[in-house]
């Protein structure tokens, strides 16, 4: 009987680097489990995407180790791809947050992951097109959105998520608003917002969702935060009180659920999408991409 193929493709950028330590142990167990190895380490941005889409039609799994970045890449190349030619995804993660690994309830141990991928079942998950672009999991514009980018990767490996905390902390004194109006079957709002997030995840920079809504990864719909412009200092500890307390009578946020969701503004918004830089535009067209790729969970 012949072995199924799988690829191992892993970023050794990822985290504090400990995929390169323990690559050996992730091949074995994948041995061990009937398949046939490739490995093929990421060389730039964006290398994930293009393996996976000029590649995947070779294997039976392609198997990700990396970060939450990672991921992204290789779900928006096999998303371009027709939906008869998208192979199952395995994660690994082993990044600084790894959100997404969060949401799906994926072992933090790195053997214990790669067994799951011999062990596992298939779940079909949405994602996101903004502006016609997939995307995993998140996108969002305004205050400390691009903290996660903008983060240097040496100190994302040395600190883990608290580098992202130090970087929002220091940016804390000051932040932008944008005068936006938001439309979807749901609700139509204008107003001033400092932040906006499209996400379908349960964890958004390493830190739980606070809010009642437990996103099903496909069910079709994302989870939509606005925060108001506080017009005081007061009105902004009211704001990040109430997000602490997932106070959903806030005057002050906004939130609701939504398979498509359009912004428009009269200048350019910085958006970010699954942490990284997703550029600058004046309307944001985002939907949902239902049960757009198959990934391995637990039974």
């Amino acid at each position: 009987m012949d072995k199924k193929r799988v690829l191992v493709m892993f970023n050794p950028s990822s985290g504090k680097s400990m995929i390169r330590q323990e690559l050996w142990q992730v091949v074995d167990i994948l041995v061990k489990g009937g398949y046939d190895v490739t490995v093929y380490p990421t060389q730039k941005r964006y290398d994930a995407h293009d393996v996976v889409k000029q590649r995947s039609k070779e294997f039976d799994k392609v198997v990700v180790c990396g970060g939450d970045g990672t991921l992204s890449e290789t779900i928006q190349g096999l998303v371009e791809l027709p939906a008869k030619e998208r192979v199952t995804l395995g994660y690994i993660p082993c990044g600084s947050t790894n959100d997404f690994a969060s949401s799906l309830g994926l072992p933090t141990e790195i053997p214990e992951a790669a067994k799951l991928i011999t062990t596992g079942k298939k779940l079909g998950c949405d994602c996101g097109s903004f502006n016609g672009k997939p995307y995993l999991y998140i996108a969002a514009f305004g205050t400390f959105t691009d903290v996660s980018y903008e983060t240097p990767q040496k100190l994302k490996n040395q600190f883990g998520h608290a580098a992202y905390l130090m970087e929002a902390v220091r940016r804390l004194t000051s932040y932008s608003y944008y005068h936006i109006k938001v439309e979807s079957k749901e609700l139509t709002i204008e107003d001033d917002f400092i932040l906006g997030l499209v996400s379908n995840t349960t964890s958004i920079g390493g830190m739980k969702s606070r809010f009642e809504y437990v996103p099903l990864l496909n069910d079709g719909l994302f989870e939509c935060v606005l925060i108001r412009r506080p017009s005081s200092p007061v009105e902004l500890q009211k704001t990040l009180n109430a997000i602490a307390t997932a106070d959903l009578d806030c005057p002050y946020i906004v939130k609701f659920t939504t398979d498509r969701v359009k912004f428009y503004s009269t200048e350019e918004i910085k958006w970010t999408t699954d942490g990284e830089d997703g550029g600058s535009h004046k309307i944001a067209d985002i939907s949902v991409i239902h049960e757009a790729y198959n990934i391995i969970v637990e039974n």
